[in-house]
């Protein structure tokens, strides 16, 4: 029973880690895409990204991208629990989220070319600092799609489809983080159209169909009627 109670938790946790997993390599993905030696940022640059203005305020809410994972899926674990059938489909529209952004930063690689020098940036202190940091800490490359956006607007779908009501806290920060990425020039604005494309593809596509669906509702180890080994889903 205490066994089984520990497996539950740790497919309940495996969105979240997948979503760190994810930050831990995302630089590396962006050094594979620098290295096709191709740039399609100014093809993708339009007027509108001159003319946007520069906000360093806007640091505030992208930076809560980096712990809206952990509130998404701690008041998930609140409101529902640890069942693990949910968080199953969750794990697979997230990994194919994930895989298919790499995927668009390696074949379609974009380079950011708005961003400040760290000249620019002192002249907003410690904002300016923050941005600074955020800009080295992050690589220019992987700007297409907006993973801050599509991992905040399917963050968001999740918690509709589970949870209601569900906070306006929740929108109100996948808003100012969507806005937040082009304020402080380190996207695009179609890297943020594609970003929430992306997310509401993996949504409706992955997530919606398997719930619709109720996939890997049960997964039992017991051996199919045909004699081989494997898994059987119900």
């Amino acid at each position: 029973m205490v066994n089984r109670l520990v497996v539950n938790r740790l497919e309940a946790l495996a969105p979240l880690l997948l979503l760190i997993h994810h930050g831990l390599i995302y630089n590396e993905v962006g050094q594979l895409a620098k290295l096709r030696g191709v740039d399609f940022g100014p093809a993708i640059e339009t007027p509108l990204d001159g003319r946007l203005p520069f906000v360093p305020l806007a640091i505030l809410p992208y930076m809560t991208f980096w712990v809206l994972p952990v509130m998404a899926f701690g008041y998930l674990y609140w409101k529902r629990g640890f069942d693990p059938d949910p968080y199953r489909r969750i794990f697979a529209a997230l990994l194919v989220l994930t895989l298919c952004c790499m995927a668009l930063w390696i074949l379609f690689p974009v380079h950011v070319g708005l961003r400040f020098d760290e000249a620019r940036l002192a002249e907003h202190g410690i904002l300016g600092k923050f941005i600074f940091l955020t800009y080295a800490a992050a690589t220019p490359w992987n700007a297409c799609p907006s993973f801050h956006v599509a991992g905040s607007w399917i963050l968001y779908r999740i918690l509709r489809l589970y949870v209601s009501p569900l906070p306006r806290i929740f929108l109100a920060l996948m808003i100012l983080i969507t806005v937040s990425t082009v304020l402080i020039k380190i996207h695009y604005v179609l890297d943020v159209v594609f970003g929430l494309l992306i997310g509401e593809l993996a949504f409706r596509l992955v997530l919606k169909r398997l719930e619709d669906r109720q996939a890997f509702a049960r997964v039992s180890p017991r051996r199919p009627r045909g004699g081989s080994r494997g898994l059987a889903i119900y």
